[in-house]
């Protein structure tokens, strides 16, 4: 049987993870769960440390000194630590159904070049506020995360840049412990949208299948604690995702992928010329995207010379 290690990054969840815990040892294929405090301000840690106590297969990990370092550096710890050959992930505030693993388990077994497989989850309104401010940021009111249609592998990665399908939660992936290798662990640096570059940067180095798109494997909660519903301003927002784009660019040069590199640098482009980050309407727009850039470019001196840069810029200014 294919055994799965669970990764769950715990902060402020003390309410939550105990259901995240028990629906994950509910699996058969669960080999083991790993929760990773980091540095609660609840009672996360009390509960943590009942639940390692009271089940075997739980393991209680935290960072030096108990810090907080956010859940990309929680996950890395996890993947770090892990004793399975497969992997799996969960938000301590969301939890799994009944089967999550049966049809990646079919899916790894049939197909020994599989990396990893996504699923769909579903969507769980905890309370009104939660549902307010999820809908405020503009995310998606539908009740299944999942992609639209199956991707081939080979076309996947270009999918999820373009979110042409859709895309797929965490929660929802399953993959080899072999693909680290290739795509590495997540970068901790991003406060928000770690996950995306991590999956995108999976599905660019080994081959991704779906297993069932249109059932949930997982629920994820909304709630008025959801980090990425926060309230933000629309160029915090262009910002946060810059710092994505920007990080995934720099892993495909240094894998040289240049076809990656091409795509990625058109949506860093439009995010610097976006209309939101202009506050002084009466200058000309093409004056505005200008200083855009130069403001951009002042704080990365390595991009004046990045060939890919000036080629993507010229040719959206130009058919503009």
């Amino acid at each position: 049987m294919t055994a799965f290690s669970v990764i769950i990054p715990v902060y402020n969840a003390a309410a939550y993870v105990t259901q995240a815990v028990e629906s994950a040892l509910a699996q058969p294929e669960t080999g083991e769960v790993l929760l990773i405090e980091d540095g609660s301000l609840d009672d996360s840690l009390a509960v943590c440390q009942a639940l390692a106590e009271k089940h075997p297969q739980v393991k209680l990990l935290r960072h030096p000194n108990g810090e907080n370092k956010g859940a990309g550096a929680s996950r890395n710890l996890g993947m770090e630590q892990a004793g399975c050959d497969w992997m799996a992930f969960l938000d301590a505030d969301d939890y799994y159904l009944p089967g999550r693993f049966t049809k990646a388990s079919e899916i790894f077994m049939a197909d020994q070049g599989c990396a990893g497989v996504y699923e769909a989850i579903g969507r769980q309104v905890e309370d009104g506020e939660g549902l307010h401010r999820w809908d405020a940021a503009g995310k998606s009111d539908q009740a299944l995360h999942t992609m639209s249609k199956e991707v081939p592998p080979e076309d996947l990665p270009d999918a999820l840049i373009s979110n042409q399908y859709g895309s797929f939660h965490l929660d929802g992936l399953t993959i080899r412990r072999s693909l680290l290798a290739e795509c590495g662990l997540m970068n901790q640096r991003l406060r928000l949208h770690q996950d995306t570059d991590f999956i995108i940067r999976c599905a660019l180095s080994g081959k991704l299948l779906p297993g069932r798109l249109d059932v949930s494997v997982a629920v994820w909660r909304v709630h008025a604690a959801n980090r990425i519903s926060a309230p933000r301003s629309a160029v915090k927002q262009l910002d946060d995702r810059m710092a994505m784009w920007e990080s995934l660019y720099g892993w495909c040069k240094r894998k040289g992928l240049s076809h990656y590199r091409k795509v990625i640098m058109h949506h860093m482009v439009i995010n610097v010329i976006s209309e939101k980050r202009f506050t002084v309407a009466h200058f000309p727009r093409k004056i505005l995207r200008l200083w855009g850039v130069f403001k951009w470019l002042l704080h990365r001196p390595g991009m004046v010379i990045d060939r890919v840069f000036w080629r993507t810029f010229l040719r959206i200014v130009k058919g503009a």
